[in-house]
């Protein structure tokens, strides 16, 4: 993650969060999902006929306004590959991945906002000059796209169109906190839904927030509403352990500026939101030091463990030593560009689907170097003897064995540079 990244804040008009008590009403053919909001003497109502928004949808959401305040709010927004959306959300580098995010932006252009006889800020007003309007409704995506670029490696580039009046609206929002943005993408859905919660109730200056939930039967509602949960819990003590444990996540997160605290008097719940100790707040992410060809590296790893669904955003929670860890089953192998050109043609031609399949599991990252070198990091425990890759080098770079690093040999030499 780079620096601008770990200083946005990002601007949230809370009066939009599409959390609320959701309906489904049938109109004929036609289902509708909603709910509605008191604002003044009026109100607001957030709909989809398609389906409920997910926490994952409003973090997409949330990642994509993210770019759009960064470039001055811009209506459009390119982005030239969706790896980069994948990796940004900390999703596993999988096809099912692409499929997620292209059905977060296809609720998202469902998703639509009406205004009845209130209108939060000027950005709305502006597009209506006759006066105050009864009803105002507008889109969140007017329209979103995929291409495939033609060229080595294929890019998908992706390309999203906000409703002009919805970007007017963030833009010159007048209630809005500017929460921080660097933890959102490293949170489990329940963790992040109730980050933004917090925030909602976080008093900055005072250092302090509560908000009484009530028994254990406003617990659930609690739950499903306020952290758009889809789960269906009937009991509170499921939601307890899934509030308990986003508790401690954020809790344990280095760059999230408060704790949070759970307690229970007398059958009801409240939940207290501390500013946390500044001595507690860590300024570095070692994930975020590594150099890229580790970052990758350490994410490969991590994806190979099946059951890991974020292994992006458990990389970042890693302590140095659970890093050096890790590291320690990585090879670091420099080889001129011409072998790494022979690589690249072995994997897409090699007729031996068990060797190819070996090849691609044994490099777990590669970067080329200005100088002509590529660097591969490789799985220690499969590059031995007979292995594909090692045949491979010993046929196009005899003296790759001279050169070979430890990852933290390789590292340490970084860090140190």
């Amino acid at each position: 993650m780079n620096r601008s990244q770990k200083e946005t804040k990002l601007k949230v008009d809370f009066n939009l969060l599409m959390s609320g008590t959701w309906v489904l009403e049938k109109k004929g053919r036609q289902r509708i999902h909603y709910f509605e909001k008191q604002v003044g003497d009026g109100k607001i109502i957030i709909y989809n006929a398609l389906d409920v928004p997910s926490p994952f949808d409003s973090k997409v959401l949330d990642y994509l306004m993210k770019i759009a305040q960064e470039n001055d709010w811009t209506q459009t927004i390119t982005i030239p590959a969706i790896s980069t959306v994948i990796k940004d959300l900390g999703l596993p580098r999988k096809k099912q991945s692409i499929e997620r995010f292209r059905k977060a932006l296809k609720i998202l252009k469902n998703t639509h906002i009406e205004f009845h006889n209130c209108f939060i800020d000027t950005g709305v007003l502006e597009h209506f000059e006759e006066g105050t309007w009864d009803l105002v409704s507008i889109g969140i995506v007017e329209e979103y796209g995929f291409r495939k670029i033609k060229g080595r490696g294929n890019p998908i580039k992706v390309k999203v169109r906000f409703s002009n009046s919805f970007i007017s609206l963030c833009k010159y929002s007048l209630g809005y906190k500017l929460i921080p943005y660097a933890p959102i993408n490293g949170l489990r859905d329940t963790a992040y839904a109730l980050y933004k919660w917090a925030w909602r109730w976080f008093n900055a200056e005072k250092g302090y927030g509560e908000r009484w939930i009530g028994d254990g039967k406003k617990l659930v509602e609690w739950y499903k509403n306020e952290l758009n949960s889809t789960a269906n819990y009937k009991y509170p003590s499921k939601v307890l352990e899934r509030i308990r444990s986003a508790i401690k996540q954020l809790n344990e997160h280095n760059q999230v500026p408060f704790v949070l605290k759970l307690h229970e008097e007398n059958g009801n719940y409240k939940i207290e939101i501390h500013r946390k100790n500044l001595s507690t707040l860590k300024r570095e992410i070692p994930f975020d030091r590594l150099p890229k060809l580790l970052r990758d590296a350490a994410i490969r790893l991590i994806e190979k463990k099946k059951h890991i669904k974020e292994p992006y955003a458990l990389a970042r929670s890693m302590s140095w030593k659970e890093l050096e860890e890790l590291l320690k089953k990585v090879l670091v192998v420099p080889i001129p560009e011409k072998t790494w050109n022979f690589i690249e043609f072995s994997l897409e031609n090699m007729e031996n689907e068990k060797e190819k399949r070996e090849l691609q599991e044994t490099i777990l990252s590669h970067e080329k170097k200005d100088n002509g070198e590529v660097f591969l990091a490789v799985e220690k425990a499969r590059f031995k003897k007979g292995n594909a890759l090692y045949s491979l080098l010993d046929m196009f770079s005899p003296n790759w064995r001279t050169l070979v690093h430890e990852a933290l040999g390789y590292l340490k030499e970084k860090l140190g540079s």
